[in-house]
């Protein structure tokens, strides 16, 4: 029996902390083994030999990021006529530039088209008209989590009956809860000192993660604690304007001690379960990565009020939300917790117990199982 095609269509930066991607690659090895895989993206990395190793059809198409809006529209039209030419039962983008590139396939070829959101517009802006045209088309909208699926609410012209809310999978073999000998062990090799409390942002060092103004307006307030940060992802200071002002912040406020950029690793999974606490300080979400693999690895999370913190975090008692821009709350969630091994040991363990239950594969695989089942039999009129 031949296998349902997927053509699965993805934008990759050239960072190596890519959340959406990595998610997407999580719901591929998954399900290799239903289905008849083809990847449509714009460059190799890591998570593209993944998919070649599971035995999917890799495709490359041309995209520069730096060059100009005429160039990168003509190379976004070239990707699309490069999905014309392949074949598949059910079209995925996993972002907006790869459903744009999928577009001209789905309506020519009327085959389902699926989109998953990985982020969301903060209150009041709009989504564009690209959004709208893209919205128009869509056999299915994926969010990550209930509260996504609010925060959209009516902003595209997706009608209900084809949104589809699908937590992201977290492997929980990579992802572990530690033994309190292997979590020595891993704090001895990363460096963390024993009466250290370690606080982690493990994100690509940029203004949507706002780690300038954690170490600005939070870490002051806690300069009497054994406390230091660990700023794990993507650091280019040569290249990147806010990593270098994020390096010229720590240099003249003599906090180089207190402060390590370890730019990006392979190891993130050590790193969440070494962690005394993980820290969102982000200006938006839509379901953050690091969140939910905290708390597979049993670490608590304080975070600002993003979308999904506080269905995940603060309904579930995984952690702590405060106000989006309240810097003083978060200074004084992150000292409670600092001085309180206990409170964090019992918000770990909720967090695991959570994650075990919303973000395993089984139960998430068998959720894209049906939805791409179903989309194989559905078409826009």
């Amino acid at each position: 029996m031949t296998k349902p095609r997927i053509l699965f269509a993805a934008y990759q930066t050239d960072r190596g902390s890519n959340g959406g991607i990595e998610s997407a690659t999580a719901i591929f090895e998954a399900l290799a083994d239903d289905f008849s895989w083809t990847l449509l993206t714009n460059r190799e990395t890591p998570r593209t030999a993944r998919w070649r190793a599971g035995g999917a059809r890799v495709v490359r198409f041309a995209f520069d990021d730096r060059a100009g809006k005429i160039v990168r529209g003509a190379q976004l039209s070239l990707a699309a006529a490069q999905a014309l030419t392949l074949r598949a039962d059910v079209l995925h983008g996993n972002d907006i530039r790869g459903v744009e590139v999928l577009l001209p396939s789905a309506w020519l070829s009327r085959a389902p088209l699926a989109l998953t959101l990985r982020d969301t517009k903060p209150e009041g802006e709009s989504y564009g008209a690209s959004w709208q045209r893209v919205g128009q088309r869509l056999d299915a909208l994926i969010t990550l989590s209930d509260s996504m699926a609010q925060c959209v609410g009516g902003r595209l012209p997706v009608p209900n009956s084809r949104r589809h809310t699908i937590n992201s999978i977290v492997d929980f073999d990579v992802f572990r809860y530690p033994d309190s000998d292997h979590r020595k062990s891993l704090r001895d090799r990363l460096g963390i000192g024993e009466e250290e409390c370690a606080i982690g942002v493990v994100a690509a060092v940029s203004e949507k993660k706002r780690q300038f103004e954690f170490i600005r307006n939070v870490l002051p307030k806690l300069a009497d604690l054994p406390v230091r940060l660990h700023l794990v992802g993507d650091f280019d200071p040569k290249t990147d304007p806010y990593a270098r002002s994020c390096a010229d912040l720590v240099l003249t406020q003599g906090l180089e001690d207190q402060v390590v950029f370890h730019g990006f690793r392979s190891d993130v999974a050590d790193w969440l379960a070494a962690l005394d606490i993980v820290v969102v300080a982000s200006l938006r979400e839509g379901l953050a990565r690091c969140m939910i693999e905290a708390m597979a690895c049993g670490t608590p999370v304080v975070s600002v009020d993003v979308c999904s913190a506080r269905e995940m975090i603060q309904r579930t008692g995984a952690g702590i939300v405060v106000g989006r821009d309240d810097w003083a709350d978060l200074a004084a969630a992150v000292r409670d917790l600092s001085i309180d091994s206990g409170k964090r040991r019992a918000m770990g363990r909720v967090g695991h117990e959570v994650a075990l239950a919303q973000f395993s594969k089984q139960r998430l695989a068998q959720s894209w199982r049906e939805l791409y089942t179903n989309l194989g039999g559905t078409k826009v009129e």
